[in-house]
């Protein structure tokens, strides 16, 4: 015979499940419709070109050229294999300043269907995440081209890469819903943040060997947070199993990076239409 403990605890156990289940469909409905409005920004976006966002590819492969013959002029290597660490070092950096930069407009360039309507501001920080994800998979032709040309190998190692990408997207999503939010609050937040990634670009291993840097410099990239996320996407695709410093940095930053944008979703969601 049930006792009502029993049978409010059962009860109770029911509908968070209910609940979980909800939110579970509601999230996945919500990607599908996100990564749909970032493939229609893409067609409008490119409707009348040829090969469409080949075009950002293309400008991608002529940097990394680029900076290859300039990097082995000045700091030497084999330009082969430059080219390969170059290569995947801009591909993964374009994604990260993509979703930094597109993050702080989020919600300031959507304000008038934030305002007109009631769509879930979740979609709108899909949108762009998965329009940054749409750019980093034309990217990735290059890669295919280099393991063609016998640029870069392919290995089993090369499966470890797919975790470090969805690790990367996945506090993308994160940085973007801190980044959009703060940016609608305090517009020049967003000028400073695009000074401070072209910074950032200098100082971040992307195309120059964090190996050759002095002992007494090593806090440079020792304390780079966005050096781990580019190597633990970079160094399986280059052949080589990434360190478990990398994964456990990668790790704790997340869980910094989700309880941030937890509290400042929290916090600040109901108070956006004011902010806009």
């Amino acid at each position: 015979m049930n006792t009502p403990l029993a049978t409010t605890a059962t009860d109770d156990r029911q509908f968070a499940q209910g609940l979980q289940r909800r939110l579970f469909l509601r999230t996945m409905v919500n990607l599908r419709t996100s990564f749909t409005w970032a493939w229609l920004d893409m067609k409008c976006q490119y409707r009348r070109s040829k090969i469409g966002p080949l075009w950002e590819t293309i400008n991608v492969a002529v940097m990394v050229c680029g900076l290859a013959l300039v990097t082995s002029g000045l700091f030497g290597g084999n330009i082969k294999d430059l080219i390969g660490y170059i290569g995947l070092g801009i591909i993964i950096w374009s994604a990260i300043s993509t979703l930094v930069i597109e993050g702080c407009s989020t919600f300031v360039r959507n304000t008038g269907q934030i305002l007109s309507s009631n769509i879930s501001i979740d979609l709108y920080v899909g949108r762009t995440v998965s329009k940054a994800f749409i750019t980093f998979a034309h990217h990735l032709v290059l890669y295919l081209v280099g393991i063609a040309v016998g640029l870069v190998p392919l290995t089993w190692v090369s499966i470890l890469a797919i975790p470090g990408i969805l690790l990367l997207f996945l506090n993308g999503i994160f940085v973007v819903t801190i980044l959009a939010f703060i940016c609608a609050r305090y517009r020049d937040l967003e000028l400073i943040i695009r000074n401070l990634l072209q910074l950032a670009f200098l100082v971040t291993p992307v195309f120059w060997n964090y190996q050759q840097i002095g002992a007494h410099r090593k806090f440079i990239v020792d304390y780079n947070i966005l050096f781990y996320f580019i190597q633990i996407v970079r160094t399986p695709l280059l052949g080589e199993v990434p360190s478990a410093q990398i994964y456990l940095v990668v790790t704790g930053a997340t869980l910094v990076i989700f309880l941030v944008a937890a509290l400042t979703y929290y916090r600040m969601r109901r108070r956006l239409a004011f902010f806009l």
